[in-house]
């Protein structure tokens, strides 16, 4: 069988738009990735006539993460579209069974975050970002595929997505998307972000049983932190996540550049800011604090030794007290008092967990015995601060945890 000059050689897959082909191209002798529109797809002139435009757009790219279209036509009464043939997997299958690396999870998401980056640029929003149509090859390149329900940015064309249509695939969707709203390049980052959450944590943000439930989730609910999940996940790539699935399109990234550019200091902040500095600060701050207080407690020590002493040697010289009249009390040196940890941070008002559970906004004192501690800081645009923390001494132990903002040009 045929379409147009290509020659179908085997069927590769299917999808809700359309059935994709391993053709022959005898007039270059090329192997091409043929997709052809679905019969039931070719509703109307109007359907066939947007999709081959979009098609035609869609050609016009060059990017090395975006599958390269050849050419596109009309036969057996629906449309096809000739693209370059891909060897590898789509990403789903890729990674199934196995939990990539902070470096692999890093490395995917800046390249899809430059392909749409160039998308975008050139007035092309793709709609349909999820792991299906992205072909993980043996070497690693992603390649996008299916602009299928693409979105091309045309002044001139009348509207082509009225209001309250809904295209792309429910749980990889944008909150705009779920309602039916005009999008925009942000809403494919968002789909990005999903992915991003489903490769780290091996899970999706929202799920549920039916379409209404997963709506409903989309745009109401708060997805769980990745490191929230998993301790072993990166503070700063948990960050980006959650930046990029911010319900309001104003609060994500603004431009797959942005989002790339984050995801490149990703492992190096992840390093050198989430690691080294908290630690530094931690170790040196508290050290010299629990080092003061020490030196305090000495003292004190010290002089109720010299009183103890004098007491004693007072009541031994006197024979009108008798021993059972002597207090019992401890001397004041030996009353316990409880540890207080007074947690400050810059900016103010960031949320205190202690050992994983909320305890409000900074700043916070906290009545503590003298036990270890994990002190966890999140605030929105920046980067979680999480460190272990031993309470040694009692009295006030004081901790300031300055926050990095995940990327001042992001916004």
């Amino acid at each position: 069988m045929n379409y147009g000059r290509y020659e179908i050689m085997k069927e590769l897959g299917r999808g809700a738009m359309g059935v994709v082909y391993q053709a022959h191209d005898p007039q270059i002798d090329r192997l091409v990735a043929l997709k052809v529109l679905r019969q039931d797809r070719v509703t109307s002139e109007d359907l066939v006539r947007r999709f081959l435009k979009e098609a035609k757009a869609i050609g016009r790219l060059s990017h090395p993460n975006i599958v390269t279209v050849y050419d596109v036509g009309q036969d057996h009464e629906t449309i096809y579209i000739a693209m370059e043939f891909l060897e590898g997997k789509p990403l789903n299958e890729a990674v199934k069974g196995k939990r990539l690396s902070l470096e692999e999870i890093v490395d995917l998401g800046v390249q899809v975050a430059e392909a749409v980056s160039y998308a975008h640029d050139k007035g092309i929003v793709h709609r349909d970002i999820k792991p299906t149509n992205i072909i993980l090859t043996p070497n690693g390149q992603a390649k996008i595929t299916d602009f299928g329900i693409a979105r091309i940015e045309d002044p001139s064309a009348p509207q082509q997505t009225q209001a309250g249509e809904i295209l792309g695939t429910p749980v990889y969707m944008s909150p705009e998307q779920v309602m039916g709203k005009p999008v925009d390049g942000r809403s494919d980052l968002y789909s990005l972000g999903v992915i991003l959450y489903e490769l780290s944590t091996g899970k999706r943000p929202f799920g549920g049983d039916n379409l209404a439930v997963i709506f409903r989730a989309i745009t109401h609910d708060a997805p769980v932190e990745p490191a929230t999940a998993d301790s072993s996940i990166s503070p700063a790539l948990s960050g980006l996540i959650v930046k990029s699935l911010d319900k309001n399109p104003d609060e994500r990234f603004q431009t797959g550049k942005a989002m790339a550019q984050a995801l490149k200091t990703c492992l190096k902040t992840e390093k050198t800011v989430l690691i080294q500095q908290p630690a530094r600060k931690k170790t040196k701050g508290l050290g010299f604090y629990l080092t003061v207080v020490f030196i305090v407690l000495c003292a004190v020590g010290g002089l109720s030794y010299y009183f103890m002493a004098q007491k004693t040697s007072e009541q031994a010289s006197s024979s009108t007290v008798e021993p059972s009249s002597r207090s019992e009390a401890p001397p004041p040196a030996q009353i316990a008092r409880p540890a207080v940890l007074k947690v400050e941070s810059v900016p103010a008002g960031a949320q205190v967990f202690l050992d994983g559970s909320f305890k409000g906004k900074s700043p916070l004192n906290f009545d503590l015995p003298l036990v270890k501690y994990e002190v966890r800081l999140s605030m929105p645009n920046y980067y979680e601060w999480e460190a272990q923390l031993q309470l040694r001494e009692e009295g006030e132990t004081p901790l300031l945890v300055r926050l990095v903002p995940i990327d001042d040009n992001a916004r």
